[in-house]
């Protein structure tokens, strides 16, 4: 079992399986030591399903919030393992990216993307935390509360 495989285990995740595209992209596109990965929100199920829609500052917590970003991670992992063959090749996450559906009042932001940046941190470690940006956006597909992006460097 690796690393990554044993500390998912350790924090009781089970890494879901990749999700198939919803339009015409690639959810992960790997260039050289480089995997791109699309925008992913939170699922659950099944059968599969949108998980913690709604808009933060409105009728979702931070905590909601929170929730969702880590979902959205995990369905970010999922897909990386399934185009990598799993998590071994991954050296450590780079940039990850979160919009988050908010009111324009809202200023927690930041806040809501730590519930993906604790998973990265258990995970891979706080050493291995990439830089990050978190937005505030009026809309998200089919009303998603979070929607994450992430670039990654990979073991040669």
């Amino acid at each position: 079992m690796s690393d990554w495989a044993k500390r998912l285990a350790d924090l009781g995740v089970e890494l879901p399986d990749p999700l198939p595209p919803g339009g015409l992209y690639s959810s992960v596109v790997v260039d050289g030591v480089y995997a791109f990965t699309s925008g992913i929100v939170a699922v659950e199920g099944p059968p599969l399903r949108l998980a913690y829609a709604g808009c933060l500052g409105d009728d979702l917590s931070v905590e909601d919030g929170q929730l969702s970003a880590r979902g959205a991670l995990l369905s970010t992992l999922g897909n990386l393992a399934g185009a990598l063959g799993g998590l071994d090749r991954i050296q450590r996450f780079l940039k990850m990216t979160g919009y988050v559906r908010a009111t324009p009042d809202f200023q927690k932001t930041p806040t809501v993307m730590d519930g993906a940046a604790q998973l990265l941190a258990d995970v891979f470690g706080t050493e291995l935390l990439p830089a990050r940006t978190a937005v505030g956006v009026s809309a998200l597909p089919s009303g998603a509360s979070v929607e994450i992006d992430t670039i990654v460097r990979l073991r040669d």
